[in-house]
């Protein structure tokens, strides 16, 4: 399954937003958020512990990534724009 290109060029412009969030909460916080999602992304399970406006925003991005009507590679586009900008 595919989503259409409108809607994954939203996405994308979410994943880019969120990437902007993140970078914003400086060098602590950001890198914690990202090893959360990407905790969570391979291991499909609760992260460490991060503090709810965190684990809040952490669990905004999983969902974006998670959405099953991404095709593998719109996935790994949404992923790549989020963790490399």
């Amino acid at each position: 399954m595919t989503v259409p290109d409108d809607e994954f060029e939203t996405m994308l412009a979410r994943a880019r937003n969120f990437r902007r969030r993140v970078d914003e909460l400086g060098t602590v916080s950001g890198p914690a958020i990202d090893g959360y999602v990407r905790d969570r992304l391979r291991s499909r399970r609760d992260g460490y512990a991060l503090p709810p406006a965190q684990a809040e925003l952490a669990e905004e991005i999983v969902a974006l990534f998670q959405v099953s009507s991404l095709s593998p590679q719109q996935a790994h586009q949404i992923e790549r724009q989020f963790f490399e900008g």
